[in-house]
């Protein structure tokens, strides 16, 4: 695939997968229109991430079959529920020309917002098949190639390929089995998936998630829509600056929904301010929102939690004021309660491993703290510098016009909060603030990534106020009417929109740093996984090994990238692989003794070790040194059990031809 046109076709079907899951089961449970729009997306991820998991349990490879057979089990639980639930039997789908309107504008909305996102992509990657060389790119590329080569895109299977030891461990592989559908269905590349599942995340899923939170914040004004979703293109922070750190793809996920979460809870708490589903439809969504959620990337529900802490908070303490005017009896057994569910919840959590493991992640503080605050509220975070004023300044023409609105008065201490979450991380090393920090790993990227959640909703408030004050003005000024009409201010607010991301330094700054994590630079930087002649050997490597050779390989120097690139089993397919049993331990300290020493070479026979791809002792950023993590790795090359049969430049590619004293 080499140009954006040839994957238009391969960028429909990821919109379908998107979709039509999500708009069956919503369809079954009549929710038509603006909103079904919006929250396909989200239960789609449901159905198919739940669908992943139940597959290899009934001994069904991942694939289009299964995912017919779970969306069909999905919609026929939605038809029976609607059924036979008698709070959601009595809601009456909503129809008319209004909710046509409504669907239109979301469209306009969702189709700016992707025209934007995929001008910036198709700057930064030049064709479909580049990839990333982030830092969890390794890992995300390969887990996608492994669910395509065993059927299995389970959250309990994806991550197995490198756990050698353990038989089954959770590892949220929603991204992963959306990507490796992709793959089956179009046959295209796992790069090429990788981009079109992301644009259609970041495109189309974000900005539609947006429109449906400003939808229940602040009506279903078509103006409002439009503004919504054209906005969610316009910040840096998310989704472009999970893309340029470490392309975290899941969190990207992840983040897209959220937004949907916060609505749906909102609807459920506050059903007398917020309108567009019924209390019973939001709770069952909520249902079917949670194992998307949670599957993407579990901190995405604290995500949610993190937004609406002001306003939980609020009905926390105003429940416990009713119980104390009961009686003060009542009053401390709410108190009790709620500690007690507290307790409870947090003993829960901390029982699974993959909640402890958060807090053993701290990021070193590298702003002022004031600056960092500063940097967050303007929209700039790391590595963007120029300030986001125009966007600020309708954030805060839209907290003041929201704050005005009945029941919206939490808004501001939730911005308050989320300006400074990342503060907390990229400008204190104070210990309270890396745990309150640790569902996101205490990571200033994926925290910055959170502003807009709100930002979006607020700005799109703000552009609304700010085209009815131009129309008013052109009134007054006897201008022409027409153009301020319904129509008239559409086209105006979604213009504006655009203008605004066009003008927006700070994105194309964030353009320029993506940029450079696609580049594959013609030889070793210190940045980049792997650099071209890496590449060009990677290539090559069907010319000289098969499918059912292993290869050895120092996974910090970007030769991992071979099992997706070139389809081949690589001994260490990952840097940070905490799992290895006796033999990878002894081939990672002791490969270049191969040649001589009996248990090291039965150990490679064992893995089925047959050639070894090194790429120097240029590596990637990483924790620790990785010549003392693989020095065995490093130093075999030079051992004369390896006899070099293919090069390109630097990167060299050697065959095992002498195990244990014996020639092979």
């Amino acid at each position: 695939m080499t140009s954006w046109i040839e994957a238009v076709p391969a960028f429909a079907v990821a919109v379908l997968i998107l979709a039509v899951p999500g708009a069956a089961v919503l369809a079954a449970l009549r929710i038509r229109g603006l909103i079904a729009l919006c929250l396909a997306p989200a239960v789609s991820v449901s159905v198919l991430a739940v669908s992943a998991i139940v597959a290899p349990m009934i001994h069904l490879r991942w694939g289009i079959a299964v995912v017919l057979l779970g969306t069909a089990i999905a919609t026929g639980a939605a038809w029976a529920a609607r059924r036979y639930i008698p709070a959601l039997n009595s809601i009456e789908a909503a129809s008319g020309p209004r909710s046509r309107v409504g669907l239109t504008a979301g469209i306009i909305g969702a189709l700016t917002a992707l025209a934007i996102t995929t001008l910036l992509l198709m700057l930064v990657a030049p064709t479909p098949e580049q990839f990333t060389q982030g830092y969890d790119s390794v890992f995300h590329l390969n887990a996608t190639a492994h669910a395509v080569e065993t059927g299995n895109a389970s959250s309990f299977a994806v991550s197995s390929f490198i756990l050698p030891t353990i038989q089954s461990s959770f590892y949220p592989g929603a991204w992963h089995g959306l990507v490796s559908l992709l793959v089956i269905v179009t046959g295209i590349s796992v790069p090429a998936a990788t981009n079109l599942m992301w644009l259609a995340v970041a495109g189309l899923v974000w900005p539609l998630s947006g429109m449906f939170l400003t939808r229940v914040l602040f009506g279903a004004r078509p103006l409002l829509l439009v503004s919504a979703g054209a906005l969610a293109a316009a910040f840096p922070a998310f989704p472009w600056l999970l893309l340029q750190y470490g392309s975290a793809y899941p969190n990207a996920l992840s983040n897209a929904l959220v937004p949907v979460g916060i609505a749906l809870v909102l609807l459920i708490l506050r059903p007398a301010n917020h309108h567009g589903l019924e209390p019973a439809q939001a709770l069952t969504l909520v249902i079917l929102f949670l194992p998307g959620a949670i599957t993407a990337q579990p901190n995405g529900v604290f995500s949610v939690l993190l937004v609406l802490t002001p306003l939980l908070a609020y009905l926390t303490y105003s429940w416990l004021r009713a119980g104390f005017g009961r009686s003060r009896r009542t009053g401390w057994l709410r108190i009790a309660l709620l500690l007690l569910a507290a307790a409870a919840a947090t003993a829960a959590l901390l029982t699974l491993p993959q909640i402890r493991s958060l807090f053993s992640y701290t990021s070193p503080a590298f702003l002022f703290f004031p600056l960092a605050l500063i940097r967050n509220f303007t929209h700039a975070p790391a590595p963007i510098w120029f300030p986001a004023l125009a966007l600020t300044a309708l954030v805060l023409i839209g907290l003041r016009t929201g704050f005005r609105r009945p029941g919206l008065r939490w808004l501001p201490a939730a911005l308050v909060l989320l300006a400074l979450t990342y503060p907390l991380s990229a400008g204190t090393n104070f210990t309270p603030a890396n745990i309150v920090m640790a569902p996101w790993w205490d990571n200033p990227e994926r925290i910055a990534a959170l502003m807009p959640l709100l930002a979006v909703p607020l700005a799109a408030l703000g552009l609304v106020r700010l085209v009815d004050w131009l129309g008013t003005k052109g009134r007054a000024r006897n201008l022409s009417p027409a153009l301020w009409q319904r129509k008239g201010k559409v086209a105006a607010a979604a213009s504006l929109a655009v203008v605004l991301a066009v003008s927006n330094p700070g994105l194309w700054q964030m353009k320029g740093q993506v940029e450079i994590m696609y580049e594959v630079p013609p030889e070793p930087n210190g940045l980049a996984q792997i650099d071209a002649q890496e590449l060009a050997l990677i290539h090559r490597l069907g010319n000289y090994t098969t499918a059912d050779d292993v290869i050895a390989n120092n996974p910090y120097n970007g030769s991992a990238l071979a099992m997706v690139l070139a389809g081949r089993h690589m001994l260490f397919p990952y840097s940070s692989q905490g799992d290895l049993n006796s033999d990878l331990y002894t081939l990672r300290f002791w490969l270049n003794r191969v040649g001589s020493d009996q248990d090291v070479c039965a150990a490679a026979k064992r893995q089925g070790v047959t050639y070894l791809l090194d790429f120097g002792t240029d590596y990637i950023p990483a924790f620790n040194d990785p010549r003392s993590l693989y020095p065995g790795i490093t130093l075999a090359a030079d051992s004369e059990a390896f006899t070099l049969v293919a090069s390109e430049g630097h990167a060299k590619l050697y065959k095992l031809t002498t195990c244990g004293g014996v020639k092979l």
